[in-house]
């Protein structure tokens, strides 16, 4: 089974909430909180998202995060990537046919067809946005809470 790690789904959540807060800081306790996340993994994301450029943090007693950028530029591979690293659903497809981490990678007869598969998978989260995911009807015009006050931009 395919599955996000609990990193990427709280990546998701966090820069979900953010893009609907629009400009205004969010602190980490307050997203931990409105979806009852785990605070140190989820400040441990929420810092990888700043250094990838996806977030902005606001120092401070009020401070917290906002998007560093529009829903609509923050890509689900790109997201996973910061977080995790590239996105890959086998190792050996991507980025490298030959990983030898991979006992049987020489003669292995799927690993051609796991590279193309991973090739089209990797396009479609690249073509995925943050803007995507909150455009759900449920979602739309709904002011996330835990909202504190306009970032300064």
């Amino acid at each position: 089974m395919f599955t996000l790690t609990k990193k990427t789904e709280y990546a998701l959540i966090a820069t979900c909430h953010l893009a609907n807060a629009g400009q205004n800081i969010v602190s980490a306790r307050d997203m931990a909180e409105a979806y009852g996340a785990h605070l140190p993994l989820l400040m441990n994301v929420l810092k990888k998202l700043n250094r990838g450029g996806i977030l902005r943090s606001v120092r401070g007693a009020r401070g917290g995060y906002t998007l560093a950028m529009g829903p609509k530029q923050i890509s689900l591979s790109r997201l996973i990537e910061v977080v995790e690293g590239p996105p890959r659903l086998v190792k050996c497809a991507l980025p490298q046919p030959d990983d030898p981490s991979c006992e049987i990678s020489g003669g292995c007869p799927v690993s051609g067809p796991m590279a193309k598969i991973s090739r089209r998978f990797g396009g479609f989260l690249r073509g995925v946005t943050v803007a995507d995911l909150t455009s759900d009807d449920r979602y739309r015009g709904k002011r996330a809470k835990g909202t504190r006050r306009t970032a300064a931009r």
